[in-house]
This record gives structure tokens, sequence and C-alpha cells, in this order.
């Protein structure tokens, strides 16, 4: 067997390729994989050696939800083994929205051979290369082992790569040769993860508008949620006396009982508060948003002040709306260091009376006309009352959008997509949550894990809630920028009402008094919500 000629680059032990596997990510601090039940025994038994637990599903879509979920509510990276790599055509779409939503996935798979392709191999493509040329759109890097010694370097790249600057996915994939095959792996280098940090030039004009502004708006985005800088962004409006408008995937970046928040949602989808503010402010802080179609329902905000908007990705800025000041860093060293320097320049505590234009401009959000059924908003200002959840992971769609005006006093309790991609994160959040967390979702949210649920329901602390109108309803982008409600010519044929009680072990509702008695009910893990299907949503208006 081969061995590297300098013996003290390497970890000083002969190993096969799954012991360096299993090495390297112990090495790099992952504790936790998500795989199916069809890995390989070799491999189980290094992971079980070197005290890494792996959660099974029976499909890898499956898994990479639960890695997706797992990624979001720890700030860390979700790591996914699929041995033989063909299988992840099945979670193309689940790693593609973790690419759109900054999720970072370490993807690790295999190709049947490196030296001697092409002989039809059980779950071999029509090329090694096939399966990489197919997630490259949707990965940050991608990396082929063909050498014991390299498994260890080439995974910690890939881990560095997830986690650095925007977290995305990468992708590894070992040649399965390495499994009948023994070396001495390298050493890692201990990388750690790169944050683009801000020029503090641009962070004194930042500070400089803001100090002299009559009314500075915050707009806060996951780069908030994704930076830890929940604490600073508070501060900061305290600091400013500065009201904040959150994107919908950042709800509880700042509690929703703060005198300076101003609602979530801009444009048609913003509150009266959020979108008066904005159209009003001599200067905006937009921080970590991309400002997507659903959370400025299809970019309709208006407003005349100069824009400062900071990303930390590069590409972001500008798409959308153009800013008077770009700013390209991560999102919390930015906001350090612009706290540094604002906290030179004012001495005395500001007071704008922010918390009172809030207020007077603060419409009852939950206003609707009287309706016999249930519709969405009975569900969200049910479980306000009730509470009762740690955790909230929603798919969005028609039935659950309202769900945005749900109250989230607490950070990093709150998990949702703009790209909608796909549906799963509800299900997988409940699943994989080791709090009590609430899963919001619908009919096609729920039917594609029916499964998954059906032997992972026990692990689930918290519910699962579908709002369920028989799939009569959509979100209809094609006909306009922004987003509507539409009636489908269609409706889903399934008796869910009876799965849900024979298979899932769950509750069918069609009144306030049985919704409330479910989600006090510590039993009843799934809840089938009947909605009128000519429900109103407070959020997004119906054609």
């Amino acid at each position: 067997m081969s061995q590297p000629k300098r013996k003290e680059e390497t970890v000083g032990v002969e190993m096969k390729g799954e012991e360096a596997l299993a090495y390297v990510l112990n090495d790099i601090g992952i504790t936790k994989v998500f795989s199916t039940y069809f890995l390989p025994n070799m491999v189980k038994e290094m992971l079980k050696k070197y005290n890494i637990e792996v959660e099974f599903s029976m499909a890898v879509k499956d898994a990479s939800w639960l890695a997706y979920a797992y990624a979001m509510e720890n700030n860390s990276v979700g790591t996914i083994i699929q041995i033989p790599g063909s299988k992840l055509t099945d979670a193309v779409n689940v790693i593609a929205q973790a690419y759109m939503e900054s999720v970072p996935l370490l993807i690790i798979s295999s190709v049947r051979s490196h030296k001697d392709t092409g002989r039809a191999r059980i779950g071999e493509f029509r090329t090694i290369d096939d399966l990489s040329n197919i997630l490259s759109p949707i990965t940050k890097t991608k990396e082929r082992v063909i050498s014991i010694e390299e498994i260890t370097v080439t995974i910690e790249k890939a881990y560095k790569e997830a986690v650095s600057n925007r977290p995305r996915p990468s992708y590894v994939e070992i040649s399965e040769d390495l499994f009948r095959a023994k070396a001495y792996p390298l050493s890692t280098a201990g990388q750690k993860p790169e944050k683009r940090t801000p020029d503090k030039n641009t962070v004194a004009k930042v500070a400089e508008l803001l100090t002299n502004a009559k009314l500075p708006v915050i707009i806060a985005g996951y780069g908030i949620v994704l930076s830890d800088a929940e604490d600073m962004l508070v501060e900061l409006a305290e600091l400013l006396d500065s009201p904040v408008v959150t994107t919908f995937k950042a709800k509880g970046s700042i509690p929703s009982n703060h005198k300076l928040f101003a609602g979530e949602g801009l444009g048609a989808f913003g509150t009266d508060a959020a979108n008066y503010l904005i159209e009003n402010a001599d200067v905006i802080l937009a921080l970590g948003t991309r400002f997507t179609q659903l959370s400025t329902a299809g970019w309709s905000l208006k407003y005349k002040g100069i824009l400062a908007h900071n990303n930390v990705d590069g590409e972001d800025i500008g798409k959308v709306f153009m800013p008077h000041v770009p700013v390209v860093a991560d999102t919390g060293l930015f906001l350090r260091e612009l706290l540094t320097q604002l906290k030179a320049k004012i001495k005395e505590k500001v007071n704008r009376g922010a918390s009172d234009i809030i207020y007077k401009n603060q419409r009852e959000v939950h206003s609707v006309k009287s309706h016999s059924g249930l519709w969405p908003i009975d569900v969200v200002k049910m479980l306000s009352t009730v509470g009762g959840f740690e955790k909230v992971y929603v798919d969005m769609s028609a039935t659950t959008i309202d769900f945005v005006r749900l109250p989230i006093n607490a950070k990093k309790s709150w998990y949702t997509a703009e790209s909608l991609l796909e549906r799963g994160i509800a299900v997988g959040g409940a699943i994989a949550s080791k709090y009590v967390a609430y899963g919001i979702t619908d009919l096609e949210g729920i039917l594609p894990y029916l499964s998954l649920l059906e032997y992972k329901v026990d692990k689930i602390k918290g519910k699962i809630i579908v709002l369920n109108d028989g799939g009569a309803n959509y979100i209809e982008v094609s006909s306009s920028d922004l987003p509507t409600i539409t009636r489908s010519q269609t409706s889903i044929n399934v008796n869910f009402n009876e799965i849900v009680k024979r298979t899932l072990g769950g509750v069918t509702v069609e009144t306030l008094t049985e919704l409330e008695e479910a989600l006090k009910s510590a039993d009843k893990k799934i809840v089938n919500v009947k909605i009128d299907p000519n429900f109103e949503s407070v959020v997004v208006s119906r054609i």
C-alpha cells in the first residue's frame, strides 16, 4: 500500500477509506450524520467507532430534509452520507433549496469506481461525471477523492466551504475502490470558516447617514440569523431609536413584543406600520437580505430614502434595488463595526419617537370579516393563544402563509424558506428538532413523507399541523410578479382524514373548540385542520 513520503504529514495510522471518512468527520466536529438504512455496514461500524450518531431514513430525500432542518436549527452544517451516490437524484430539489436558502449541507457520496468505469455496475450512471454534473449548479463546491490520503483534507475543505461566508451545500464523492485499500490519510489543517470583513470607510459612511437621519428604518434579513447577530440588531435599533422590519425568514431576529418591531414583510405583504415607515424613512439600512419576491410581495415596496444594503454575497446587491451604499460583508461583522463607530458618535440617548410612530400606524393585522368554517388566520390566533411550542417550521403555501403573523419572541425559533422549490421543512423540522417543534404545512407538504412519519412519528416532541383545504388553492406567481392566492381547478383526491387517524394516530378538527383541544393534547402529534377552501388570507390577496 502506498504511503506518503513524509509520514509526519499524515495521521500516523494506516486506514481503509471508510475509517478515513469517519476519522475526519470526528476531527472536524461532526457528531451526527443523516443517511439511509442501506448505508454499507463497514461505514456504519466506523461511524460508530468514532462516536458519530447516524440518523437513518428509508429514502435519501427524507434524510436530506432532516439534515436541512438540523443545519437550520443548530446554525451549523447538516451532513448527508449516501452510498452509492446515484440515489442523490431523489434529493435534488432539497439540495437546490438549501443552495438558494443559504443552508449549509455537507453531502458525501460515492462513485462505484474511478479505475474502470462504464462496466454497468449496480447503481452506476452512464459516466463517472454524471452525478457531479447534475449537482454542480446547486452546490458551492464539488470534489472527487481517488486516494485515501486525500479523504481527510478534501472533506475538511468541503466542510469549511459549506459554512464560509454565504453558507451553501458542498459535495464530495469518494471512489468505492478506496473501501478495499489501505493508506495513511493526510492530517487535517485545522482550517477555519471564512467571514468577509467590512470596509471601515464604507461602515463610516453608513454610520454618518444613520447618525444624521431623522427617521432611519432597519430591514432585518436572514443574514442576521446566520451570523448570530440578533442581539446586535436589537442593540443597534435601541441605540438609534430605529424601527425594525423583518423579512419572512428573519422573524424572531427581534422579538415581536419589542417596542421597535414594526412587522414582517415588505410592500403589499407588509404591515401598515412597516409600509408607512419605509415610505417615509430618509435612511433605510437593509441587513442580510436578498429582497426576495415573497418577502417583498413581488418587489412592491416603495421608498424614497437613501438605501444602504448589506449582504455577505455581493451577487445579491443591486439585483433588485440599487443601493446608494453597498456593503459586502458578513452581517455580524458589519454590525459589530457599525456599533463601534456609532457609539463613538452618539453620546446621548436618541429619541426619535419611533415606538409612537409604530403604535399610531399599527392596525389590527388579524382583522378579518366574519366567516363560518376555519380560516388559516384562526389557526394562527389559536396557536398564539395556546402556545406550547419552542420552535416553528413552516412550509410556505396558500394555506400556511398567514403564519408569518404568528408572534415570535425568541431568537432562532422560526424557520421557513422563500424560494418554495420543495415542501418538507415542516415534517423534517418537527422530526429532527430536539425541542418542542411545531411543523406547519399543507397536504402537499405532508403526503410525500407519510412513510417517514409512520416510523418516526414518535420522535416528534411537538406537533405537525396540516392546514388542509383539499388542495383547492395555490400561490400563483406566473401571471404577475405579485404572488396571489388562486383557486385550483383540481383537488387532491385522498382520504387524508383516515390516514391521519389510522396510520399516524392523529386527529382531524373542524371547529375552534376541537382545534384548541388538539393543540393542548400531548398525545396528538398530527393535527389535520379542515380549512374552508374559500378562506381569505390576511397576507396574500386572492384572485
